[in-house]
């Protein structure tokens, strides 16, 4: 009777320990004062690129599991972006959502991921799908970037059959290392030649109010930002617009609810880093109020009515279009 009494001690034990693992706890990160001032900008003025344009599309829709995100657990986006540059030609920012994805949803996944991560996309809404309806060929693009290698930022990668590829340092590395968890992550054909990853560390240098921006081309067009919060390895890009300034986050800024609270949640690979890339977008966007602030899963607030910001079919931008709900 004892021994019975002992394990069933032990077995309520377990059973508490493992539902407090589980139950969400929210991981407050206040992070460092960062000042809202913008070094490194000559004469304190946003650079401009004439003739470059920005497209934004939508691939499908994600819903992260309240064992990540507490309570907010609404179904976001899985944008993507293609830039048009004067002298560069097209450049992806992510590729969002794949094929497998459209096939199968969130049962194309690892099994732990799946219960994780709910998406929903449609085998003829993936990026190239829509480059082609909007004119633009994915077989021309010349440059892929990749904010980082989850699944839901390089989903239609392979269609970019011509392009070099840029990533944060050890990016392969490291997210193989993590691909039993986020595969299918659709970058192994791509050959070394045309693989390069980018040293923040080594690189990056002081520019707003980022601490490890890189000159992607050298004439301030788009400048790299590296993260280091969401993934050991991501980044976002700061876009010299026509009509001015604005900053593809990737999962820096995760979206914009995220942006506005203090809890990190529990998809943040390293809660200081991520804290303190949220509070350097914070200032930038107090330091220059007219930043256009694209994140990576949030298209509530993309501008209409700039003739260098494109929004591809708007109406894909809202869960109902992909049959799902809140």
């Amino acid at each position: 009777m004892r021994r019975k009494i002992i394990l069933a001690i032990i077995a309520i034990v377990a059973i508490g320990a493992v539902a407090n693992a589980i139950r969400y706890h929210p991981v407050i990160v206040r992070g460092p004062n960062i000042p809202a001032t913008l070094s490194e900008l000559r004469n304190s003025r946003w650079p401009t690129t004439a003739g470059m344009r920005l497209y934004v599309f939508n691939t499908g829709m994600n819903r992260v599991s309240g064992v990540l995100a507490g309570a907010d657990t609404k179904w976001r986006p899985a944008p993507a972006f293609v830039i048009e540059h004067p002298t560069q030609g097209l450049i992806v920012f992510d590729a969002g959502l794949g094929p497998e994805i459209a096939a199968k949803g969130e049962s194309a996944l690892p099994f732990i991921v799946g219960l994780l991560f709910k998406s929903r996309a449609r085998p003829a809404l993936g990026l190239a799908a829509q480059m082609r309806a909007a004119g633009l060929d994915p077989l021309a693009v010349r440059f892929v970037i990749l904010s980082h290698l989850h699944f839901d930022h390089v989903g239609d990668a392979e269609e970019f059959r011509n392009a070099t590829f840029f990533a944060g340092a050890g990016a392969r590395a490291t997210d193989r290392s993590a691909q039993d968890g986020f595969a299918p992550a659709h970058t192994d054909w791509v050959p070394a030649s045309r693989w390069r990853e980018i040293d923040f560390a080594r690189m990056g240098k002081a520019y707003a109010t980022f601490d490890r921006v890189v000159d992607l081309f050298g004439d301030r067009s788009i400048m790299l930002v590296g993260g280091g919060g969401h993934a050991t390895n991501d980044l976002g890009a700061l876009l010299a617009l026509p009509g001015g300034p604005a900053l593809l986050a990737g999962d820096i800024i995760v979206h914009r609810d995220w942006l506005g609270s203090d809890d990190v949640e529990r998809i943040a690979g390293s809660p200081a880093r991520a804290a303190e890339m949220r509070n350097r977008v914070r200032a930038l966007l107090v330091a220059e109020p007219s930043m256009v602030l694209l994140c990576g899963h949030d298209l509530q607030a993309v501008p209409a009515g700039r003739a260098d910001i494109v929004l591809h079919r708007p109406e894909l931008f809202l869960p109902s279009a992909w049959n799902v709900s809140d």
